[in-house]
């Protein structure tokens, strides 16, 4: 008898887990259910509002900030030099006519770089009928590679940009969608890049012999492939895309990761809908889409074929493909690295796999690369900011000289 009550109360609490985990199932389905509609409901309009400059962090925390990210900076480039040059015998380093040539091709792909993405705002522009502007797209394009060098993961630049565009005069729904799509489409081109380095430059990866960079690659990859596909699923099936949200933010608070899950549900899948909404005011263009994916995967061809140039400024026998398709492993490998422009695990990478081929001159060419890709945006939105600056100041004071010669008429 004992036995029969055992499994008849087993029986009954199992029935009765089964009746929770329903209830509770159907509790999570009405909540979604809701925030879907709310959402949906929430279309933006064709003319939204304005967007708001987006906030900084308070001066003590940017400042502290500033200072870890100089001295990791500094720390990093210590480092591969200590290494560099504590050999007893450093290789001679020749730098003629060649390596000069080799040199100018590195600062071409930097050229290449900014050309590609300047062209794709232009594209961009004429499609949504607003004024072209090489100077604008020029200026969105450097300050959104600024911002991305300064911001964690490098995945900054879209609000500054949003407002740049703004400010300038294009409309709301313009200034949102460009930079949208702009990302959009740079994701995928390094998706198809990595696609084409997984596929034939396994072997050269390698011959290094670090297995982590290129299963880490893979993972990188992945993390890339993320927020563009998702975007894909919420505009073609917002269910789905909602119900996958729902799932790994209700799992984030199971492990007490999350807090109010449904209030992280709703901000996500407004988030994918936004971009949603506003990435097919510029894909409806199919001839468009594929144009802007092919600059973008230019785009990600000349930056991560600036170190084949750099190694061969300073007499590294490395084959093109092989450079490449290790920067591509690189490239992947540290976009998990939440340091601003993934600062620290790039120099490191690029260090250990270029020195393990015994590359001469390691640690200027890790330098000069570092330059090109990196340290030379910083510049650039630094200088780009100053220049309005100064503009903005010279217009104010045109306007105030304005208004006094009208009020002494």
């Amino acid at each position: 008898m004992s036995s029969k009550r055992q499994k008849k109360k087993l029986s009954q609490k199992a029935q009765q887990r089964a009746q929770q985990h329903a209830e509770k199932r159907a509790q999570y389905s009405a909540e979604e259910e809701e925030i879907l509609r709310e959402v949906l409901m929430d279309q933006p309009d064709e003319q939204p509002t304005a967007p708001e400059k987006p906030k900084g962090k308070n001066k003590l925390v940017k400042r502290i900030g500033i200072l870890l990210f100089i001295l990791l900076n500094a720390a990093v480039i210590w480092y591969t030099a200590s290494v560099e040059f504590s050999k007893e015998k450093p290789p001679p380093i020749k730098f003629g006519f060649t390596n000069i040539l080799f040199l100018i091709g590195g600062v071409l792909c930097l050229v290449v770089v900014l050309a590609s993405e300047t062209t794709k705002y232009v594209l961009m522009m004429r499609h949504l009928n607003e004024k072209v502007s090489i100077r604008h797209a020029f200026s969105t394009a450097a300050l959104g590679k600024y911002y991305d060098c300064i911001t964690p993961s490098g995945a900054g630049g879209q609000p500054f940009q949003i407002y740049y565009l703004y400010s300038k005069g294009y409309s709301s729904g313009a200034a949102s969608a460009m930079p949208l799509s702009g990302f959009f489409t740079m994701q995928f081109g390094f998706v198809i890049l990595c696609l084409f380095a997984f596929t034939f430059g396994n072997k050269a990866f390698d011959a290094t012999g670090l297995t982590g960079i290129k299963i880490t690659a893979y993972f990188g990859a992945v993390a890339y492939m993320i927020v563009p596909v998702m975007i894909i699923i919420s505009g073609v099936a917002p269910k789905i895309a909602m119900r996958i949200v729902a799932f790994f933010v209700r799992l984030g608070a199971a492990l007490h990761i999350v807090k109010r899950p449904n209030h992280t549900i709703m901000k996500a899948v407004r988030s994918l809908n936004n971009y949603s909404v506003n990435i097919k005011k510029i894909t409806t263009d199919k001839r468009l889409l594929v144009k802007l994916l092919l600059l973008s995967t230019l785009f990600q061809l000349a930056m991560c074929s600036i170190p084949f140039f750099v190694v061969r400024t300073f007499d590294g026998r490395l084959g093109y493909f092989e450079t490449l398709f290790m920067c591509v492993f690189i490239q992947a490998a540290i976009s998990l690295v939440p340091t601003p422009g993934n600062s620290g695990a790039a120099e490191g990478s690029f260090y250990m796999v270029f020195s393990s081929l015994g590359t001469a001159g390691t640690f200027w060419a890790m330098l000069i690369w570092r330059f090109l890709c990196y340290y030379s945006f910083i510049i650039l939105g630094v200088l780009i900011y100053a220049y309005n600056g100064v503009v903005g100041f010279l217009d104010k004071r045109r306007a105030k000289a304005k208004e006094e010669t009208k009020q002494e008429e």
